[in-house]
């Protein structure tokens, strides 16, 4: 599990860079070519969304890895022991039955709809199919990092431990 999750985590973090570097490459392009040339691409824009769309959902499962995503740890900071294991597990738990159902499952179903449909975009003329397959695979790494969280919790999994970076009592008091 140990070699899967360092993967997963190189593996996202270089996807996200390269899809950051074009997407900003693709943004200057299109300024550059709208206000300096007066010519603009038209590519340029549905590119730039559909990278967005990529970025954010990759983002997303590598913010989670790392713990930066936005959380209510309220509750969580007030347990201790056995009691704050369990809601760790039952939290990731969720998380992973929402990315089952929501991510790889829903996903799974548009990737095939639009398939079918046989549905292209407009400017770039790629299959939408292939735009909406970032769902399931981010829900995939999602699973894999939540199934993980929990494998932490119960002590059977070393892999890369990331602290958690929410704020412990003494920082609340220091604020």
């Amino acid at each position: 599990m140990n070699k899967l999750i360092k993967t997963l985590d190189y593996l996202l973090s270089r996807i996200s860079i390269l899809l950051m570097s074009v997407l900003v490459f693709s943004v200057l392009l299109q300024v550059f070519m709208r206000y300096i040339i007066g010519s603009p691409v038209t590519f340029t824009e549905e590119l730039s969304r559909f990278l967005l769309i990529w970025l954010g959902l990759f983002s997303a499962s590598y913010a989670y890895r790392q713990r930066m995503h936005l959380a209510l740890d309220l509750l969580v900071l007030k347990l201790q022991g056995r009691r704050k294991v369990i809601l760790n597990i039952i939290i990731h738990s969720l998380i992973g039955l929402f990315s089952i159902a929501v991510l790889v499952f829903g996903g799974i179903q548009l990737v095939y709809l639009t398939f079918i449909l046989d549905q292209y975009s407009p400017a770039l003329g790629i299959s939408m199919s292939v735009i909406y397959l970032v769902l399931p695979i981010s829900g995939v790494a999602i699973i894999i990092y939540a199934v993980d969280f929990i494998l932490q919790e119960l002590g059977l999994s070393e892999s890369n431990k990331v602290p958690d970076v929410s704020m412990e009592k003494e920082d609340i008091h220091a604020a």
